[in-house]
């Protein structure tokens, strides 16, 4: 056990006190060398009984120096030192009470006595001590640093005088702050309104932009589709592929693109309903199974496009509800009514080539196109009341609901004069295709229109963000000066406290304060220094007795980890033994049966392995198994346990491992075998191997047993069939 020394960094600036902390370590000295030299129970009592007559004495007049500064914390202290008191007689007496294991307890009381004083000196007694002995090299912390600038430093004087700490601090960040938004708060606000209403605008744009490239992708899909049923299967097959590899990679871009979008309430509006979005996207893949495997027909396929097509264009429409402006909001009403059109008339698209397959010859006759067309109105009235100048200008003569009534009549007139019905589904799709690409046109144009509208406003803001920053620098130019005031008054302390503690780190514990007159932060951080170096002091001192301590745990420890190594590997090779192999099989066996995952293990066993024992010595065939071994860990996974089960018998456990893969290891592990030249003791050795294979099965095998007594089985075959060879478990 390491001594109790005096150290300077524990000395608390009143000579009286010192000495007696002297002393009391002296007498600690004398205690440890009394039970070095085995002292007689005479001289042992008399060294207790100067401790103890030296702590009255020591206590007397420290309680004597908090009554006369009037110590807030007297009682505790009082308190404190009667129980050391009585504690005295109580070590004393176990000094001498359990012989058998007297060193140990001798120890512990010195150690007791060791950490007692050092809580003593280093916590409660310093903790009364504001002013301490100073040493000279500490001069320079004394004396107030002269100022480059001597304006700046008559000003922070003044200021620091005037203000603590936190309000210096307040007033340093606010004054300058203050100054410039009163300048600039309504116009900041009137802009950033403005900015972020434009900012969700382009979100917005963007994404009716990928709803329309979807919908419109799907609306010929459905085209396709339909009349891929309606053709009883033959026609539009490689169309329809295309279509579909190119609806999902627009969905799967639209899907990533709103994961990357920056604006948090188009992200939040969207995802209300891209829960059922992501549903109909799966009933549509599961519809277009069923539509390869024509066990759908029109009706269904119609109704599963169409669903998907109305859920996009929900989410558009939801879009005009987020606070843009009225303006704004009118645009997107606008295009959301053409994209709503389009849809209507990819609708009447897919149900004409069901009407063209069964010869109805009138269109109009169809109640679903009725109904249909009269939504296109309805659309089209949606467009006007809400579209600006340039919009409607950009829609023109395809937005005639009159022209688009007769056109629709005519040409299915022409479609219903040829007799073949793939024909006619073919030309129908054809020219419907032409009016549904012609909207999306006039779509993209309405979204390129609105861009460019709304890149002109995004400008607008721009330059008026310029001129706030530049409001803003004319501001922070007339604070700077204020602000140089203020974080001078803050930086002085604040350096004589960093000087301190640069000294601190190369090691003098013994740099104090004088004196600690500042109640704002700045005393505090001075406060918390002190404490700081008595930390770091009491570690200096603790160190010593500690240290013995860890070595020794550590030693333990060490043995420990040791001693249960050697518990779970085979002493010779360093492979899994047996007793632990048994629980890893288990492990597996159980984690295959809970998650289904495939098992294999391969039995293996060194041909002839006796004979080289018999002809070279079990030294050589020592360093065979360990060389044998040493090649199997080679090559298995990470994830694969190499265990010895026998004298020359070992097993390799394979999770995540189906039969035939384990087959194949199998097989390269014995073709390596085979080539391994073993040189040992001046003797050219050759070593072959015999494998079984087997894979759990647990409506076969009951346990571990029977599954490792299936693959001995293979290994037995193995053997008997000339050797070198890996047999497979039949399941």
């Amino acid at each position: 056990m390491a001594e109790l020394v005096w150290d300077e960094g524990m000395s608390v600036g009143i000579d009286s006190l010192d000495n007696d902390h002297k002393k009391l370590i002296a007498i600690l000295a004398q205690l440890m060398s009394a039970k070095n030299e085995k002292l007689g129970q005479d001289d042992i009592d008399v060294i207790f009984e100067r401790l103890e007559g030296y702590c009255l004495s020591h206590f007397a007049r420290e309680e004597a120096l908090l009554a006369k500064i009037d110590y807030k914390q007297l009682e505790a202290h009082k308190l404190s030192h009667q129980a050391f008191i009585k504690k005295i007689p109580q070590l004393k007496e176990q000094w001498f009470a359990k012989v058998t294991e007297s060193e140990a307890v001798k120890d512990k009381i010195i150690l007791f006595l060791q950490q007692w004083l050092i809580k003593h000196i280093l916590e409660e007694d310093l903790d009364y001590v504001p002013a301490i002995h100073c040493f000279q090299e500490f001069s320079r912390y004394e004396k107030d640093k002269k100022a480059k600038h001597p304006w700046l430093r008559f000003f922070s004087i003044k200021l620091s005088h005037c203000l603590i700490l936190s309000h210096r601090v307040l007033i340093t960040t606010l004054l300058p702050v203050a100054a410039v938004l009163l300048l600039c708060f309504f116009i900041l606000k009137d802009n950033y309104q403005r900015y972020d209403s434009i900012s969700k605008v382009l979100g917005l744009n963007s994404v009716i932009e990928q709803v329309n490239g979807i919908s419109h992708s799907l609306q010929a899909e459905r085209g396709l589709s339909t009349g891929y049923t309606s053709s009883n299967y033959r026609s539009f097959a490689k169309q329809l592929r295309q279509r579909r590899k190119s609806t999902d990679a627009k969905i799967q871009y639209f899907l990533w693109l709103l994961e990357q979008s920056a604006n948090q309430e188009i992200k939040v509006s969207v995802s209300r309903y891209m829960t059922n979005f992501q549903e109909i996207v799966a009933n549509l893949s599961r519809h277009r199974m069923h539509l390869d495997q024509k066990i759908v027909g029109f009706e269904e396929t119609y109704h599963a496009y169409t669903q998907l097509i109305g859920q996009l264009l929900s989410v558009s429409d939801h879009l005009v509800h987020i606070e843009i402006g009225s303006s704004h909001a009118n645009d997107i009403s606008a295009i959301n009514a053409i994209l709503r059109y389009k849809e209507f008339m990819g609708q009447i698209r897919a149900i004409g080539m069901k009407m063209a397959e069964n010869h109805q010859e009138n269109i109009y006759g169809n109640v679903e196109v009725s109904l249909l067309i009269g939504k296109q109105l309805n659309t089209l009235l949606i467009f006007k009341n809400a579209a600006n100048s340039a919009q409607k200008s950009i829609c023109g003569h395809y937005c005639d609901a009159f022209a688009l009534r007769q056109h629709l009549e005519s040409s299915y007139l022409e479609t219903m004069q040829f007799e073949d019905k793939d024909v006619r589904a073919a030309r129908w799709f054809k020219v419907m295709s032409a009016k549904v690409d012609n909207l999306n046109s006039v779509v993209q144009r309405l979204i390129n229109e609105f861009d460019g509208q709304i890149y002109i406003e995004s400008q607008k803001l721009k330059k008026e963000g310029y001129l706030i920053i530049l409001a803003m620098l004319i501001f922070l130019l007339v604070a700077i000066f204020f602000a140089l005031v203020l974080n001078y008054s803050i930086i002085s302390p604040v350096r004589k406290l960093t000087y301190a503690l640069n000294d601190m780190s190369e090691g003098q514990n013994n740099i104090h304060f004088n004196h600690i007159d500042s109640k704002d932060e700045i005393g505090s951080m001075q406060l918390a220094f002190e404490k700081l170096r008595r930390k770091l002091l009491q570690g200096d001192v603790y160190k010593a007795t500690v240290s013995q301590q860890q070595k020794e745990i550590k030693y333990r420890k060490s043995q420990q980890d040791h001693f249960q190594q050697l518990a779970l590997t085979d002493a010779l090779t360093g492979a899994v033994n047996r007793h632990h192999f048994n629980e890893v099989l288990d492990q597996e066996i159980a984690n295959v049966n809970n998650h289904g995952s495939p098992l294999s293990i391969m039995l293996l066993d060194i041909d002839h392995f006796k004979s080289v024992n018999d002809r070279y010595g079990h030294g050589v065939g020592d360093e065979v198994l360990v060389m044998f071994y040493q090649t199997c860990v080679e090559a298995v996974r990470s994830s694969d346990v190499v265990a010895r089960i026998g004298g020359e018998e070992f097993v390799i456990i394979m999770p995540n491992t189906q039969l035939v893969n384990a087959q194949k290891f199998a097989e390269r592990l014995r073709q390596k075998i085979a080539k391994l030249e073993l040189n040992i003791a001046n003797n050219q050795i050759s070593v072959t191997v015999s494998i079984g294979v087997s894979q759990w099965q647990s409506e076969y095998f009951t346990n571990a047993e029977t599954f490792v007594a299936h693959a001995d089985k293979s290994l037995y075959q193995a053997k008997n069939s000339g050797r070198n060879k890996v047999v497979v478990a039949q399941q």
